[in-house]
């Protein structure tokens, strides 16, 4: 039998030495996320998803690190896709992908291109992925699309400004942290901490005993799915929205016009979903 519960508010292959940089030039170091300033243009634009094709100079990339005793992956974007999936026994860390500068000429965006750089280091426990470019973007658009394919134990942390973000098939702990652009994660076993400003986040998590999902966005929709058979002490709330739960069984249930918490099973772990404007879906299987 299919249950739904639903409340509203009306009212929104090498292996690489320890440290390997296509640059010499440190000019900049990209992620004004990191620096917990609002991004603006001078970190360049949108990623070229507007709806029309800029001059554009674009070259491919790829790194392949071996993995030894390394346990994290940690990747820090600022514009471009990422996709990241991982397989059981992966040897290696495959980083691929390709630099982009749009510009108003194509000569320009040439000229910028070398600007517009991968830099992978690797120490004892993690690998280390960042987009380096200009602080001052001069009106270009710098972009750097990612695929990426690792061990799936690995714990992977992503960090990005534009841009869908895509995680598959990881038996590790997810967090990803981004501004602008979808989020989704399919078939994680782990923790996943999740944060977005504006666009959907889509998820199917398995949560391990005792393990945590944080999702939260600020404009844009939660969906997320896990086992029927999840332990966890949950809550989701939202100022103007929704939220629905379909196919699970909460004990001391509480419903209020913005809020939906009680227990799934035991109540050993913890969920718990946020959206300040949109809507939260929660369904089980």
């Amino acid at each position: 039998m299919t249950t739904t519960k639903r409340i509203h508010r009306n009212a929104a292959s090498k292996d690489l030495p320890a440290r390997m940089v296509r640059s010499p030039s440190r000019r900049a170091v990209l992620v004004c996320l990191l620096l917990g300033f609002t991004f603006s243009a001078a970190c360049g634009g949108g990623g070229g998803d507007g709806g029309f094709t800029q001059p554009a100079a674009e070259d491919p990339f790829s790194f392949d690190v071996a993995i030894g005793t390394q346990t994290a992956f940690q990747l820090l974007g600022v514009s471009g896709t990422v996709t990241v999936t991982g397989a059981p026994g992966a040897p290696l860390v495959s980083i691929t992908g390709v630099r982009r500068v749009e510009a108003a000429s194509v000569e320009d965006a040439n000229a910028h291109l070398a600007d517009l750089q991968v830099d992978v280091s690797s120490t004892a426990n993690e690998v280390l992925v960042k987009t380096v470019q200009p602080q001052f973007a001069g009106g270009r658009n710098y972009i750097v699309n990612y695929t990426i394919a690792l061990p799936d134990h690995l714990n992977i942390t992503i960090m990005t400004v534009n841009g869908k973000v895509t995680v598959r098939s990881l038996n590790g702990n997810c967090t990803i942290t981004s501004i602008n652009g979808p989020i989704e994660v399919d078939a994680i076993v782990g923790n996943a901490i999740l944060a977005l400003t504006n666009g959907n986040i889509t998820a199917s998590v398995t949560l391990p005993a005792t393990g945590q999902i944080d999702s939260r966005v600020a404009n844009g929709d939660i969906r997320l799915a896990i086992p029927q058979t999840t332990s966890a002490q949950f809550s989701a709330t939202v100022a103007i929205g929704s939220i629905a739960l379909t196919n699970l069984v909460l004990s001391n249930e509480v419903i209020t016009p913005t809020s939906h918490s009680g227990v799934l099973g035991s109540g050993n772990g913890t969920i718990a979903l946020n959206a300040a404007i949109g809507s939260i879906t929660v369904q089980g299987f």
